[in-house]
């Protein structure tokens, strides 16, 4: 076999070439922001890699060049600049320099063995940088293990697995519900498609904020209707504290989540269903079928490409619960870690206690139960799904 003409073709590696000139921005985020990250989280999995804050203060220097302090300390000279910021400390001037890291100096007196950390004045990221030591230890398995026997993943993954395991379908049902409603013709849809979309679209902390207000145990807009529905029946019902009850967490995350993903799922099950071809309708008018015959034969099949794609996003999203736990629960997971999930722990594991290699193969392992999960869902789709053709 030789090679395929449209290979040889100058006009094909022409347009390639300018395809990829085009995609370069866009392939340039995602390896920078995506794909250098979830390669390093599998890298780092294998490491025990802890953080250690360097002792000593900053001294803050304007020279544009902080070699050139260095070769001067070499030579035995001090630059104005430096002895004065020393001055300053009641520091004095007998000093040596060494190197830890590219651009980051430590001047240490050697009478007192104080160090100095040097470093240009404005760049902050270059003090953490130079005030923070890294080490890396090799550990192969050992994270996973760790991480695997640890009682606050396992608390970890039950409560990931509630809350995905109810949230989900209960978005996907509701939203479905709303979508065959709003398919008819209702005075003032467009009206109802907004006001469903909006939550959607409003950040995420303003959301949460909103919740925490509507969850409060005294002045809550949630206790306060209970409390009115049982009044009207003549009962009393002692007042929710959301929010601290262990049994009650779970259960106010997914009702704010559902809340604020259903009229998204709504939109997308909306769309598919306006794009059922009206013939089929028409035909199960002519034959006699009732409205649910129709909604069940007709619409439930044809939509089937819209829910499995709102069903696999929706599930990864939850998977991926972070924001709302933490704002809503007062940057903690909860009494009792009732709120406690798979992406918190991972945070508390690097940003907390400084434990990066369990973090990263805390990661690694939803990435797998996702993948794992996500896999069987394609698998099972291509049975279950139905393409209108």
């Amino acid at each position: 076999m030789g090679i395929p003409r449209h290979l040889k073709s100058k006009k094909f590696w022409a347009e390639t070439l300018e395809a990829y000139v085009y995609l370069f921005p866009t392939l340039l985020i995602l390896g920078l922001f995506t794909f250098y990250p979830f390669i390093n989280a599998f890298v780092y999995s294998a490491y025990d890699i802890r953080t250690r804050t360097v002792p000593g203060p900053v001294i803050y220097t304007r020279d544009a060049d902080i070699d050139s302090w260095v070769s001067l300390l070499r030579r035995g000279r001090i630059p104005e600049e430096l002895a004065s910021a020393l001055e300053k400390r009641g520091a004095g001037t007998d000093l040596w320099v060494r190197l830890r890291q590219t651009d980051r100096w430590v001047i240490k007196e050697e009478q007192t063995n104080q160090e100095y950390i040097v470093v240009k004045e404005g760049e902050v990221l270059n003090v953490y940088q130079a005030k923070t030591q890294w080490a890396l230890t090799p550990v192969g398995w050992g994270n996973f293990r760790q991480v695997l026997s640890d009682p606050d993943f396992a608390k970890a993954l039950k409560n990931t697995a509630i809350y995905v395991g109810v949230s989900v379908p209960t978005t996907l049902f509701l939203a479905l519900l709303i979508a065959t409603l709003l398919n008819q013709a209702v005075f003032g849809r467009p009206i109802f498609r907004l006001v469903n979309f909006l939550p959607y679209i409003t950040p995420v902390v303003a959301i949460t904020m909103v919740w925490q207000w509507i969850y409060d145990k005294n002045f809550g807009l949630l206790n306060y209707v209970l409390s009115s529905v049982a009044g009207l029946f003549g009962a009393k019902v002692s007042l929710l504290d959301w929010l601290n009850d262990a049994r009650l967490v779970l259960p106010a995350l997914i009702i704010m989540n559902v809340w604020r993903f259903l009229g998204y799922q709504a939109l997308i099950l909306l769309a598919g269903m306006q794009g059922i071809d009206r013939e089929y309708y028409e035909a199960a008018r002519v034959d006699g079928a009732s409205g649910f015959q129709v909604w069940r034969r007709i619409t439930l099949p044809l939509l089937t490409p819209q829910i499995f794609f709102v069903f696999i996003i929706s599930m990864i999203g939850a998977f991926k619960i972070f924001e709302e736990v933490l704002i809503l629960l007062g940057q903690s997971p909860g009494p009792q870690k009732s709120g406690l999930t798979i992406v918190y722990y991972v945070f508390t594991k690097a940003f907390d206690s400084g434990h990066y290699g369990l973090a990263s193969a805390a990661s690694v392992i939803l990435f797998a139960i996702i993948f794992v999960l996500s896999l069987f869902q394609l698998t099972v789709g291509q049975r279950r799904v139905h393409y209108e053709r």
